[in-house]
């Protein structure tokens, strides 16, 4: 019997040491001004010391088997006392009671308060105090000031410290009225820095074996805006940040979605040609906190627009010794593309100038007709001024469109329209090197070859293979170009 009575007292024990009690108490009040607080606060004290509050509890409830009470949970409940919060403390049965504040009066840095009045024992309190400075001073960065028993504050600072029954210590975290310590006070995330050492200090002093989630590692943000159809959006792509488990957006400043499981969230909620700014806030299991790179802004696309009106020309003009048609047009607002149709054809899609030279294929004495479509962003359209057509000109004495004019290189293509056997007939005495191109209706090259050009160059051409309809042959002698089309029957 005694030996069973020894292993519960054993486990009692144990489980006494792994079930301690946290009191957490935010100082300074509540509201967000010193108009409305009691205490003559600044929001600064008022909100950094709850918001480090928050997250230390935050760490120890998905960390440890402890348990964690905060004396006061929103800025807006109420003024407690010190003597009220003391009683919290006592009727929770606190192992640990933390109260935290800001400091103000000129100074810098941090500074952690004891009291040891009427206790039978002052080295509790004292190595208590002395952990939460040390591990304050470390990741919070900041100027070791003093870890002290000062008497001078025990009516009124220390007297939650006096009144309490549990160890306890008081930590002013830094200076609101100095720059630097006030830029740390209200950055979110050096307030995980804070909690993180009160969390560190808490299990050291308890000299207990618990871990800290992970805060999320940083990750970078993009903004892009776009049209779906006729609506306007704004696409937010993030990387993974490591450790979160989730991600809240913020919209012109404000919460706009949370938890938000993936890498990308498209706002749709938006109206065209506003400017939206977002950031992106990481947030792990233990609601521990960390920001993208920065605030992005960007105005949204105005995607139902239809393009305006414009005109085009069309001059028939020559590229080198290549004959060529260019089609011009004025500029057509809200477009952001135009689509060149050739012969009743879409020929050039997505051209972002004002010009289009089209020098492929043109054959001098054939007539080519054209027109120009401008699209906007979502696919919209609006035609140009018409279709209007051009006759190819002649642009070197080496080239025969279609037999009109003769150069003095010579070439005959007989008979046309052929079953696709047909002669090449070259009439000039060691004329060089002589090849040819055949291409098909669409531009596609199908065959190439080089004749013998020792003599008056007859050569026979075999296109059977080919499907029948119309090709277009080059011919290229002495510097000189014949093309001519071949109808294959």
């Amino acid at each position: 019997m005694k030996k069973i009575t020894f292993i519960l007292s054993l486990l009692l024990l144990s489980l006494g040491v792994n079930a301690q009690i946290i009191v957490l108490d935010p100082g300074h009040g509540y509201g967000t001004s010193t108009s409305d607080n009691p205490d003559g606060r600044t929001a600064t004290e008022i909100e950094t010391s709850l918001a480090v509050g928050q997250k230390t509890k935050a760490l120890i409830d998905n960390s440890c088997t402890w348990t964690a009470h905060l004396t006061r949970t929103t800025n807006v409940n109420g003024w407690i006392s010190v003597n009220q919060r003391a009683l919290m403390s006592n009727n929770w049965n606190a192992d640990r009671l933390l109260s935290i504040h800001c400091n103000a009066g000129g100074g810098t840095g941090t500074e952690t308060f004891y009291c040891t009045a009427d206790d039978t024992s002052t080295a509790p309190d004292i190595a208590f105090a002395q952990k939460i400075q040390a591990d304050m001073v470390t990741h919070g960065s900041w100027t070791n000031r003093r870890c002290v028993e000062d008497n001078s504050f025990l009516a009124y600072h220390l007297g939650v410290l006096r009144y309490s029954s549990a160890t306890a210590c008081l930590n002013e975290i830094g200076f609101v009225d100095f720059t630097s310590d006030a830029t740390k006070l209200n950055s979110n995330t050096w307030r995980d820095s804070f909690a993180l050492a009160y969390f560190n200090a808490l299990k050291s002093n308890l000299n207990l074996t618990c871990s800290a989630v992970a805060a999320p590692g940083t990750f970078s943000l993009t903004l892009t805006p776009e049209c779906s159809g006729t609506s306007t959006q704004n696409r937010l792509n993030w990387t993974a940040s490591s450790n979160a488990t989730g991600y809240d957006i913020y919209r012109n400043g404000t919460l706009y979605a949370s938890n938000i499981s993936g890498t990308q969230y498209i706002n749709t909620l938006v109206t065209g040609g506003t400017t939206y700014t977002y950031y992106v806030i990481a947030k792990n299991s233990s609601g521990t906190r960390t920001n993208s790179n920065g605030t992005l802004s960007a105005a949204t696309l105005v995607c139902n627009a239809t393009p305006g009106s414009f005109t085009i020309t069309a001059t028939a003009t020559c590229s080198g010794t290549q004959s060529a048609i260019n089609v011009t047009w004025t500029t057509s607002s809200n477009a952001t593309s135009y689509d060149i149709y050739r012969n009743g054809n879409l020929y050039a899609p997505d051209v972002t100038g004002n010009s289009f030279l089209n020098t492929y294929l043109i054959v001098a004495g054939t007539s080519y007709s054209y027109y120009v479509k401008a699209k906007n962003a979502n696919g919209s359209v609006n035609n140009s001024n018409g279709t209007l057509s051009r006759t190819a000109i002649s642009c070197t004495s080496g080239r025969e469109g279609n037999s009109i004019g003769k150069s003095e290189l010579d070439v005959k293509i007989y008979p046309n329209p052929n079953d696709g056997h047909f002669v090449i007939a070259v009439d000039k005495a060691s004329v060089g090197e002589i090849s040819y191109s055949i291409y098909d209706i669409t531009g596609k090259q199908v065959e190439t070859r080089s004749l013998d050009s020792d003599r008056q160059s007859e050569t026979a051409i075999d296109i059977s293979k080919f499907p029948s309809g119309t090709y277009i042959i080059n011919v290229k002698a002495d510097n000189q170009e014949f093309i001519k089309k071949i109808i294959k029957n």
